[in-house]
């Protein structure tokens, strides 16, 4: 594949920092602002610049370094609203979304948002985020087996 090609196909995307501290682990003080003003003017400058999308990350409680996060998906409405061009991809749990609500939120954040918003299946790691939210800790593979059933259901629902 030839350099222009790569050039005319490669997309970007940055974090959002929609956590304080921007899930940096690090003993520097962090400067990056994880409000929803910072979030938007960051949103809008991005698109200014050229990114494509936008990654809102999934975090419910505190954990490395973060002491406070911003639910993704909320979140990424708001990003979608202050801006025109930029896709934004909310992570979520399975687990914590019921399908059925989920899709039906998606569905009409893409209407609302000219097909510019996107979930980011993710399968999760923190076990202690799991169990204080009442859900049921699986061992690594049931996780991303769930993960699999859970874009199965999301796939069928979209299909109709």
């Amino acid at each position: 594949m030839s350099t222009a090609r790569i050039a005319d196909d490669l997309q970007f995307a940055y974090w959002v920092p929609n956590v304080s501290g921007g899930l940096v682990v690090s003993d520097i003080e962090q400067t990056t602002d994880w409000g929803i003003d910072y979030n938007r003017r960051l949103a809008q400058t991005a698109e200014q610049v050229g990114f494509d999308y936008a990654l809102s990350q999934v975090r419910y409680l505190g954990s490395y370094g973060a002491e406070s996060q911003h639910e993704s998906v909320s979140f990424s409405l708001a990003l979608l609203e202050a801006t025109e061009k930029l896709k934004v991809i909310a992570a979520v749990h399975p687990g914590f979304w019921q399908p059925a609500v989920l899709a039906k939120l998606a569905t009409t954040a893409s209407e609302l948002y000219d097909g510019r918003f996107a979930l980011n299946v993710v399968s999760g790691w923190l076990k202690d985020e799991f169990q204080k939210f009442g859900e049921p800790w699986l061992e690594h593979d049931e996780r991303y087996r769930r993960s699999g059933e859970f874009l199965q259901v999301l796939r069928a629902i979209f299909a109709g």
